[in-house]
């Protein structure tokens, strides 16, 4: 196996490995469902976003974030999808703003590198 598939391979199963072992924060438990789909898991619910921001505000709504979530396969309760959307809707607009949520989501270098030691 490729040095960068086992990576893959690696990533995947830890966070799922996580995500078995319970996690309180609902968006450390958004980020780890994420990257179960491998590194590229939150740029496809980057993508995600992109698609069903229908007006092209590059803003979601509630009601399109809980659609967008369920549309990618994430599985969060009502009250872990309030909390998300609270924490991240700095400014209480009501919206998500298509940059801070993806800031939000990211995981930094060191963080990737400190998940396999």
């Amino acid at each position: 196996m490729a040095a960068t598939a086992r990576t893959e391979k690696e990533l995947k199963d830890k966070c799922t490995k996580q995500l078995r072992g319970g996690v309180e924060d609902p968006l450390e438990k958004l980020r780890l469902q994420c990257l179960t789909r491998g590194a590229s898991g939150i740029k496809g619910l980057g993508r995600m976003f992109q698609i069903i921001d229908d007006d092209g505000s590059r803003k979601l709504q509630r009601a399109e974030f809980d659609k967008g979530l369920h549309d990618y396969g994430i599985d969060l309760s009502d009250d872990e999808k309030t909390a998300i959307f609270a924490q991240l809707d700095k400014d209480g607009s009501g919206c998500l703003d298509y940059e801070e949520f993806l800031k939000a989501l990211r995981v930094s270098a060191i963080s990737i590198c400190s998940f396999f030691l």
